[in-house]
């Protein structure tokens, strides 16, 4: 007899398991805050001509391929980009698993949060338009760090934890993602509205808060789904029905009786007749 073996209840997988330890969260913090001291340091010291001459130097003969792609990319990770892009990854993901895609969603959504907090904490003023020809009129105290690139960040991270499964696809996914970060702080700079220590400090910002956010979702948040799907009364009931079905077939092989047709067994030779005969007498 055959028997349909019962279906283990979806839970959520551990983003990098390692990472449990609370003294990631603490190390996190402690990379956030210095990231944010170090900004209101360079904010309180006046303007840097080093860096805005990295500006000055990318403004001269700009290639019109790269600009094109720089302000590609600065509309396409903009807000309202950046939210269409993370509801798009989302949907497609909840396809597969709800829980990665809560995941996916928390590990952006944190990293992307960090840098407007730290923005808000540091309100660096933006380098001058005038000055470093900018491609983007771009004002306000909203310099550091780069919002682009900090949401490139998170959304390679987010990739890269949750998606690949084995160690190679993985590792390319570091890579790839390694270079899209890159190229988003690059076309930050060549469009004239940060500067290098801006893009520098977005990823230490958002890597941070990342680090931070996953000993709360490994401890906290994933054993919540673990322990919802296993009282689900779809699971309970599937997982009773095999335990009866299997201790019925074990008890039948230690008594040995499992020679013969079960009573089941007869009941349906009983109701279903051979072929070409018919269950009435002649």
């Amino acid at each position: 007899m055959i028997h349909n073996k019962p279906q283990t209840p979806t839970t959520p997988e551990r983003l990098w398991p390692h990472l449990r330890s609370w003294w990631w969260s603490g190390l996190g913090a402690l990379v956030f805050a210095a990231t944010v001291a170090i900004g209101l340091a360079i904010k309180a010291s006046g303007p840097k001509p080093a860096e805005l001459g990295v500006d000055i130097a990318l403004a001269q003969d700009r290639n019109p391929v790269l600009s094109a792609l720089s302000l590609a990319i600065h509309y396409g990770l903009g807000p309202l980009g950046a939210v269409i892009i993370l509801v798009l990854a989302c949907l497609i993901l909840v396809r597969r698993s709800v829980n990665g895609a809560l995941a996916f969603g928390s590990v952006v959504g944190v990293g992307w949060l960090a840098s407007a907090i730290a923005k808000y904490l540091v309100a660096r003023m933006r380098p001058p338009s005038d000055t470093v020809h900018a491609l983007v009129h771009e004002q306000g105290l909203t310099s550091y760090p780069s919002g682009h690139t900090a949401f490139a960040l998170a959304l390679a991270c987010a990739f890269v934890l949750v998606v690949p499964r084995s160690r190679r696809a993985k590792a390319v996914s570091m890579a790839a993602g390694a270079v899209f970060v890159a190229l988003v702080a690059f076309s930050r700079l060549y469009l004239g509205v940060h500067y290098p220590s801006d893009v520098l400090a977005s990823v230490f910002i958002a890597g941070a808060a990342i680090v931070a956010w996953l000993p709360v979702w490994n401890h906290l948040i994933a054993p919540q789904f673990t322990k919802q799907a296993r009282l689900s009364p779809s699971s309970r009931t599937q997982g009773r029905t095999g335990r009866v079905e299997q201790t019925g077939e074990a008890a039948l092989h230690a008594d040995g009786r499992d020679d013969g047709p079960t009573s089941r067994d007869c009941q349906i030779q009983e109701r279903t007749p051979p072929i070409g005969e018919s269950k009435e007498n002649p």
